[in-house]
């Protein structure tokens, strides 16, 4: 998280006014997923006016699983608006289902499709801290529907 707010600090600012998506679909957990790899996911990322805003997701959720709940910073490293925005995130939250804290980030590619409607695929890295048997890095990647603005 403070690899992500000094990039925003030294970054020169991008567009004025708020912008950002809010999406759900897919996830594909690789790793520390405690059995099955497909779930799903939702997200909101929001910036107001500059290249540093925040950001909320549920992760690898399902009927079965309780998923990851989050919230962080999201810094817009690049961009070839409107069609296009890469985004680094920074995340802290839980593990819903184990109870147990969890701390990472990943990479979010935001593409136009037309419109307001968009794909956004993210990858995440999220150490969930569980005790000394149950601590895991869960690796994971998504692809979401999306309304930009």
């Amino acid at each position: 998280m403070i690899v992500v707010a000094l990039l925003a600090a030294a970054a020169p600012p991008a567009l004025a006014g708020p912008h950002g998506s809010a999406g759900a679909g897919g996830a594909l957990v690789l790793t520390g997923d405690g059995g099955d790899r497909l779930r799903l996911d939702a997200a909101v990322d929001v910036k107001l006016g500059r290249r540093l805003g925040a950001l909320a997701a549920w992760r690898a959720f399902d009927e079965g699983h309780r998923g990851l709940a989050m919230a962080g910073l999201v810094f817009e490293a690049g961009a070839a608006r409107p069609r296009l925005v890469l985004d680094l995130h920074a995340d802290l939250g839980a593990d819903l289902d184990a109870g147990a804290p969890l701390a990472g980030g990943g990479i979010r590619t935001t593409l136009a499709i037309a419109g307001p409607l968009g794909v956004v695929l993210d990858s995440g890295g999220y150490l969930v801290i569980d005790g000394l048997d149950r601590t895991r890095l869960q690796l994971q990647g998504s692809a979401s529907l999306a309304a930009r603005w």
